[in-house]
């Protein structure tokens, strides 16, 4: 009974929304690669584009929320990290192999928390704020994170394994954190979505607000030291 109902619940898993959201990492993984690693204008016309959408988005936030000030700390947060990541990452050793490792992942703990969440279901992490975040798809972002450090250790890095680990957990941690504190914004500005560029899977913001505050500790914090001197 229940291996029929994970089953199903895979089956389930390949629909539209699963498409889009396919198509955005087709087009935008390739590009932010491409932009890190040429760097110059591109990665400055790349992050220069996501400011104007993203900011865009947090002026429509602004404009229908219950507590403008909450949005306007967040918005200081966005204008820091969006501003000074790309001197950042040309200011660090190795810069271009430790934003990989950051933006993958990022990215592996957003789509195995989706994924794990649609095939397993279960118990709802905050059911009032939002309704899509499950434990069981916590879990799952969080073990392929660790899995990765395990690969990216084994695969030429051994002498930083502890340092990955301690990496990983902070990256997932505070992507979860930067996802629910853009989930209580569009609550609090009763918006399901914070643009529709993206059919049926959101705007800029809700694409990259995991990115935000994981940039915004990793420059703070200068957490690249953690990789070379911890």
């Amino acid at each position: 009974m229940v291996s029929n109902k994970l089953l199903s619940n895979f089956i389930s898993l390949f629909n539209s929304e699963l498409l889009y959201r396919l198509i955005a990492v087709i087009i935008f993984v390739p590009t932010v690669i491409i932009s890190l690693y040429q760097g110059g204008l591109l990665l400055f016309v790349l992050f220069l584009f996501l400011f104007i959408f993203i900011f865009s988005e947090i002026i429509s936030i602004y404009d229908t929320a219950e507590s403008k000030i909450n949005v306007f700390f967040y918005s200081l947060i966005t204008l820091f990290s969006l501003s000074v990541f790309p001197y950042y990452f040309f200011s660090i050793e190795n810069n271009f192999i430790f934003s990989l490792y950051i933006i993958f992942s990022i990215w592996i703990f957003d789509t195995f928390s989706y994924i794990g969440g649609k095939i397993f279901r279960g118990k709802k992490i905050f059911p009032k704020i939002s309704k899509g975040k499950t434990y069981s798809g916590l879990i799952s972002g969080v073990l392929s994170v660790y899995l990765v450090s395990i690969l990216v250790s084994w695969f030429g890095y051994s002498m930083y394994t502890i340092n990955f680990f301690t990496l990983s957990t902070i990256i997932f941690s505070l992507s979860f954190i930067g996802d629910f504190l853009v989930s209580i914004l569009k609550r609090q500005s009763n918006l399901k979505d914070t643009g529709y560029l993206f059919i049926g899977h959101g705007g800029f913001l809700d694409r990259m607000d995991s990115f935000i505050l994981v940039f915004f500790i990793v420059i703070l914090f200068d957490l690249h030291h953690l990789m070379t001197y911890a």
